[in-house]
């Protein structure tokens, strides 16, 4: 076991004690130390008031040997790299390496399109690439099966509607099946003020609004919310599916074919009516309550200045071997509209189109009545007339009369 030495305070380095308990001379610290790079240092001998203490023999041979060895050459020092203050700039850090390439890319790509000689891809034509844009687009749609056409029909009345009339309105609703439900709507209440909020409430785009009036008018509102354009009808020849000569049948939920008259793209009035028709009766592709089936055909006819509505049943040649060809039979609902005038805005504003002959019922049931009246006017100047008749008119004595006014005798 070896002892320590007394070793002086003036010039004495701090030794350390190694695990083996030999005590090691402490190294000089370096000034700058390369990476990778050991340098040699010899201990500072210790000034003692003695004998000077023995150098130690270390206790690692591998660290001897590194000691003797020369010092290997310095490496050169390493760029320094670009401190990163917080992770925002690092972020923008690396979007901007990202973006580097993406602009020799487009630059290319823009030397390409300059060059007139070159044709261009399809991909990157304008017109083209819209096209192909759209293309795809249907194609994921159809193979999806994505609900994009959002219309929905709000379909309500008003109070007082009369037993036909509600049975025509619970018939459109079942025919359709993107329809939503609302309470009725006093009389009292401005139209024009209520149902856009009550359509936006219920995120409806169209409105069809059945008014009555005297509990004998019934009037139908098809309207484009919230800004317009609507139109009015006056209702005719109410005829509902519960009817017994209208045999027909569909499945409820089913999606109807609309038809049109030829005569709906003849005129401008007529085809702003055709449109507002479609929106409001037409069921969206993949409706989720509609279902994938055409069994029956909705059709308006325009005939004597009136919209005819009439609904029928498809029966597929394909599904009946009996049948030759295609069979309609009538469902139901049908009617008879008047147009009356159409709005530039919803349930109001400026007047597009005015029906001028167009009759109101007050008006038509007056003419009636005075026709009532005037015949009964003509059979009273008749009675009259043949009362002054018999006055005036002298009837020359009859002969025969006075044979019975003498009394005679019968002679035996």
């Amino acid at each position: 076991i070896l002892l320590r030495p007394h070793v002086s305070s003036q010039t004495s380095m701090p030794q350390k004690r190694k695990k083996s308990g030999a005590v090691a001379p402490v190294e000089a610290p370096a000034a700058e130390v390369a990476p990778k790079e050991v340098k040699a240092t010899t201990p500072k001998p210790a000034a003692a008031k003695g004998k000077a203490p023995a150098a130690k023999a270390p206790a690692n041979k591998k660290a001897a040997a590194a000691r003797a060895a020369p010092a290997a050459p310095a490496a050169p020092a390493a760029a320094p790299k670009q401190a990163v203050h917080s992770r925002k700039d690092a972020r923008k850090a690396k979007k901007q390496a990202q973006a580097k390439p993406m602009e020799e890319g487009a630059s290319s790509e823009e030397e390409e399109l300059a060059d007139e000689s070159v044709p261009l891809p399809p991909s990157k034509h304008p017109r083209l690439a819209r096209s192909l844009e759209s293309k795809t687009a249907a194609e994921t749609e159809a193979k999806t099966g994505k609900w994009t056409n959002r219309q929905r029909t709000l379909v309500l009345s008003s109070r007082g509607i009369s037993y036909r009339g509600r049975h025509l309105l619970t018939d459109l609703r079942t025919l359709m099946p993107h329809s939503k439900k609302e309470t009725k709507m006093d009389r009292k209440d401005q139209i024009t003020a209520i149902l856009p909020e009550m359509c936006e409430l219920r995120n409806c785009n169209n409105c069809v609004y059945f008014e009555m009036r005297k509990k004998q008018d019934l009037y139908m509102w098809v309207s484009k919310m919230p800004n317009g354009p609507s139109v009015k009808f006056l209702v005719e020849n109410v005829h509902t599916m519960d009817e017994l000569k209208l045999t027909g049948n569909c499945l409820k939920g089913s999606r109807p074919l609309l038809n049109f008259d030829v005569v709906f793209d003849t005129e401008p009035h007529l085809k702003l009516l055709k449109e507002l028709l479609f929106q409001a009766f037409a069921t969206p592709n993949y409706h989720p309550k509609s279902k994938p089936f055409f069994d029956h055909v909705m059709s308006f006819f325009f005939l004597d200045g009136r919209v005819w509505i009439r609904n029928y049943q498809i029966h597929w040649k394909d599904g009946d071997k009996e049948l030759t060809e295609d069979k309609l039979t009538e469902i139901g609902p049908r009617c008879v509209l008047n147009p009356i005038r159409i709005f530039g805005g919803s349930f109001a504003g400026p007047t597009l189109f005015e029906n001028t002959e167009y009759v109101s019922p007050n008006l038509s049931r007056a003419v009636v009545r005075r026709e009532a009246a005037g015949k009964y006017k003509a059979r009273h100047e008749a009675k009259v007339e043949r009362t002054e008749r018999h006055s005036t008119h002298v009837v020359a004595p009859n002969p025969v009369d006075e044979v019975f006014s003498e009394s005679f005798q019968i002679k035996p």
